[in-house]
């Protein structure tokens, strides 16, 4: 057996992440080690906890973090337009004026404030909606300190390349006129935003979910990564999160495997990855 493969089932087991992955990556950080160093540092990583500043800098070299604001336009817009529009009718139908967001592996943040500025839109939407006092609380999480820094800060620089404006939709575009414009060089969320949107550092596959009866939860290009186990761990604490009637979105490649076995049934559109939790048989 290799020396590193021990510590490559520990990345398995901490971020999900499947082997073939994994192992290049636990490698190539290996590899910028003398090599009579390397066993030793294995050893010692074994051995940390993962939460300790070690774990998680070694932990860093290994995620992934591709994300940038409202990802695959698409599957936002049919959500904006036609799930978030019902979901608000049904607190509305309930007399609970309150909204619940759980953004899993939000990295940098931009999707947790994209859902905030979706969510917001919705309820201006609609005379009915705008004219109560929403309760809205929008949670983004990742395993990563380094990215949660940057999402907690919600300052985000139009720089050249991949920048998080790459690719704003038509319908979103009005929320960030002055730096596609070039008016200014960086976009910051304004402070109802920053109040309604917060940050937590969890592990989706080890930890339990920040917030419970959510209304929406979204765990997008993630599940791609995992092995089979970590991935049903990973869904079972996702879909725990929600309300009955609240709504799971999956990235456009994220298979979901048995889906009756999470009372989740597929809405409307399968392009979109929109999955409804169903509310339990009497």
């Amino acid at each position: 057996m290799n020396f590193a493969d021990p510590l490559i089932a520990a990345v398995q087991e901490r971020t999900g992440l499947r082997r073939e992955m994994a192992a290049p990556k636990v490698q190539a950080r290996l590899a910028l080690l003398a090599e009579a160093d390397r066993p030793q540092a294995v050893q010692r990583l074994l051995h940390s906890d993962p939460l300790s500043p070690e774990w998680l800098a070694f932990a860093e070299f290994c995620l992934i973090h591709e994300t940038y604001f409202f990802r695959h336009e698409g599957q936002l817009e049919f959500l904006a337009k036609k799930v978030v529009p019902t979901l608000l009718k049904e607190r509305l139908a309930a007399g609970r004026y309150e909204f619940k967001v759980w953004c899993a592996a939000c990295s940098s943040g931009e999707e947790a404030y994209s859902a905030g500025l979706l969510l917001r839109d919705a309820i201006q939407a609609s005379r009915e909606t705008a004219a109560k006092e929403w309760q809205v609380s929008v949670v983004g999480t990742d395993l990563s300190a380094e990215v949660l820094a940057v999402a907690k800060r919600g300052e985000y620089t139009n720089n050249s390349g991949l920048n998080s404006f790459r690719d704003i939709p038509a319908f979103a575009r009005h929320h960030f006129v002055k730096v596609l414009q070039g008016g200014e060089k960086t976009w910051q969320a304004d402070d109802l935003l920053r109040r309604t949107t917060t940050f937590q550092q969890r592990n989706l596959v080890t930890d339990p979910a920040p917030v419970a009866g959510a209304d929406l939860v979204l765990c997008r290009n993630v599940l791609i990564y995992m092995d089979e186990e970590r991935m049903r761990r990973a869904i079972t604490t996702l879909v725990g999160a929600l309300r009955p009637g609240g709504v799971l979105v999956l990235g456009p490649a994220d298979m979901l495997k048995q889906p009756e076995a999470f009372s989740l049934s597929l809405l409307e559109d399968p392009r979109a990855m929109l999955w409804k939790k169903e509310a339990p048989s009497k």
